[in-house]
């Protein structure tokens, strides 16, 4: 049963004084029946104070202990299955498809970190002994405020990512509820604080508070005892909190992945061999989750020196009938409205094809009218697409070259638009974290090798992700120990190596004893 109230130190505290606000179902307009509450100042700095009081014992816990607590959210989440993929529903419109899909891949990512940390080789254990003793290993920061996100009630959200990748490495995390789904979010609360009770850990190690303010969320940033921050979202709201964490008297990191529009350019000989199959499989991705998704293709560059490819129309007559779901909230589907009302008032664009059935919509400009106009490089979030002509090889380089930071950039080519492509990717490098060669950015596969962050504007720190077991370097600093007698040092570093982990002994990685 949801509370509507906020988790502290394992109590679900009721505040009589506290401000309320409810969620609403996207498809019918209408409040669901929980009134949920704002934390307060007072509920807000003992979740800190509990977390920092918890942290030297969770930061020491054994990597067998923090499997144990990995494995007890995923066996209570499972037989929580039910009821939070109902709420999930109620507070998202979202399909019975998607909300399974995505509780999977909420189990999945619990799942990658269980087996990191059964390997073991995250902490980056290195020893060096000809000279002075020096062995150093990654530890745990700290406290961790994590912001759910607003377009994935689960996998961005109280057990997603940012919340497990923080527990394995060793950091106590309190979540900020996202008031679009706060009762999944609570749900999903519930099972890790039984989790933690199971596993007879400090409870002040998890923390979750409600808000629709964003007061809640500037006090936990601001907060001394908060040691980094994990935020998905828009780039308004992360460049915010980026900017207070810099104000603090101790600045610290936020990891904020802000949105991109994710361009795919087309080469020449790739658009005129298969327009037809890309511009299907771009209405796909476009429309995907009705477009809330993080890496939605919001830029199409074809180049085109004919003049005679109209691929936005192309897209468009594959989207004209189709049906989505309703955005996961009104807010976000008005700020939607809004921004195609003002491509279409201030006649921004060449031509704006929208469908019969739903709010997708796709827009195409000349290369030189996007060039001039920074204000179309600007991310429209829901199922919307620019398509931008280029009608030269120099016209596309000069479009790549004037872009922004971004998640992701896909060069679609053939074997004879190879020299072209080259030229393109020499510039593409430095403008985003993943680059695709085939097929289309949405769908982000949950692995160590995956690269979800890019350059400013997209994320605040390009050299870190917030998808795959790589994640979790962003809740770890390295300590060195010179000279430590071996008893003081910990498992990892011991001569004995009882952890019988992969090391870096004086150049050379084995696992043997010294």
């Amino acid at each position: 049963m949801i509370s509507g109230k906020n988790l502290i130190e394992g109590k679900w505290e009721h505040n009589s004084n506290a401000e309320q606000f409810q969620t609403v179902n996207p498809k019918t307009n209408e409040s669901l029946s929980v009134a949920y509450q704002q934390a307060s100042t007072d509920q807000i700095d003992l979740a800190v104070n509990a977390a920092s009081e918890s942290f030297d014992f969770f930061g020491s816990t054994t990597f067998n202990e923090r499997v144990f607590l990995l494995e007890s959210i995923q066996e209570g989440m499972h037989s929580y299955k039910s009821e939070i993929i109902a709420t999930y529903r109620a507070e998202s419109a979202l399909p019975d498809g998607r909300a399974n899909g995505e509780f999977q891949r909420t189990i999945d990512q619990i799942q990658s970190f269980i087996q990191l940390l059964n390997e073991g080789s995250f902490i980056a254990a290195s020893i060096y002994t000809k000279g002075p003793d020096l062995r150093k290993m990654f530890y745990p920061i700290g406290p961790i405020v994590v912001f759910g996100a607003s377009n994935f009630p689960l996998a961005f959200s109280t057990a997603g990512g940012d919340t497990i990748s923080a527990f394995a490495a060793g950091c106590p995390v309190i979540v900020k509820a996202h008031p679009y789904h706060a009762g999944t979010s609570e749900l999903v609360a519930q099972v890790i604080i039984k989790a933690i009770k199971k596993c007879n850990l400090p409870l002040g190690i998890f923390s979750h508070l409600g808000g629709k303010s964003h007061g809640v969320g500037s006090l936990l940033v601001s907060h001394p005892l908060i040691k980094g921050v994990g935020f998905t979202g828009s780039f308004s709201g992360g460049k915010a909190l980026y900017d207070l964490a810099q104000k603090r008297n101790e600045p610290i990191p936020v990891f904020a992945e802000m949105g991109s529009i994710n361009p795919i350019f087309i080469l020449e000989n790739k658009l005129k061999k298969d327009c037809s199959v890309l511009a299907e499989d771009l209405a796909q991705s476009v429309t995907l989750g009705t477009g809330q998704f993080c890496t939605n293709p919001g830029l199409i560059v074809i180049c085109d020196p004919s003049g005679t490819i109209n691929l936005a129309k192309k897209i468009s007559e594959s989207i004209t009938d189709l049906e989505l779901p309703p955005m996961v909230h009104s807010n976000i589907q008005k700020q939607y409205d809004k921004q195609l009302a003002t491509l279409k008032r201030k006649d921004k664009l060449d031509a704006l094809y929208s469908s019969e059935s739903c709010s997708a919509t796709i827009g195409s400009v000349k290369a030189s009218k996007f060039l001039n106009d920074h204000s179309l490089t600007e991310e429209v979030f829901g199922p919307f697409s620019l398509v931008v002509e280029c009608s030269s090889t120099d016209e596309i380089l000069k479009l790549a070259a004037s872009l922004e930071g971004q998640l992701t950039i896909t060069l679609l080519g053939e074997t004879s638009d190879q020299q072209v492509s080259k030229k393109l990717l020499s510039l593409l490098k430095t403008k985003a974290g993943r680059i695709l060669f085939h097929g289309v950015p949405t769908g982000v596969a949950v692995i160590q090798t995956m690269q979800h962050g890019g350059p400013y504007p997209a994320s605040t720190d390009s050299r870190f992700t917030s998808v795959g077991t790589d994640s979790i370097y962003r809740w770890l600093r390295p300590v060195a120990f010179q000279d430590c007698p071996n008893d003081l040092l910990p498992d990892a570093l011991k001569n004995e190596n009882p952890l019988k982990l992969e090391r870096k002994v004086d150049g050379k990685m084995n696992s043997a004893a010294l």
